[in-house]
């Protein structure tokens, strides 16, 4: 099967995503810009969450490039834990769109249409 740029940019995102929670979890760790007033929940709770998602991504990243049948599933998983987490941490339905949020859309509408061409 010929790689797609379906794939591709699932990768990218992912990395994306890895990244995030990563500068996010050192964020709260750190108190950058205050960012522990920006939150409905307790931040420390947000900083462990946030660095274990970063660490399964980085697993679900690894088995896309290993081709792994699980590694997609994992990822639309977070995928969804990332935007169910957004509306726990802004603490409301009306939430704030954020980078975040869209990526994680993202990675859940490649993901179904990666899944559909798989072999």
């Amino acid at each position: 099967m010929k790689t797609s740029w379906v794939y591709y940019t699932l990768l990218a995102l992912i990395a994306e995503k890895i990244i995030q929670h990563t500068v996010v979890s050192l964020a709260f760790y750190f108190n950058w810009r205050n960012i522990v007033s920006t939150v409905a929940v307790n931040p420390r709770v947000l900083m462990v969450a946030g660095a274990i998602v970063a660490v399964l991504f980085i697993v679900s990243l690894w088995g896309m490039v290993r081709r792994k049948a699980w590694a997609l599933n994992l990822t639309l998983a977070l995928a969804l834990f990332d935007i169910v987490g957004e509306f726990i941490a802004q603490g409301k339905l009306a939430i704030v769109i954020t980078v975040s949020f869209v990526v994680a859309v993202a990675l859940l509408m490649l993901g179904g249409i990666y899944r559909r061409r798989r072999p």
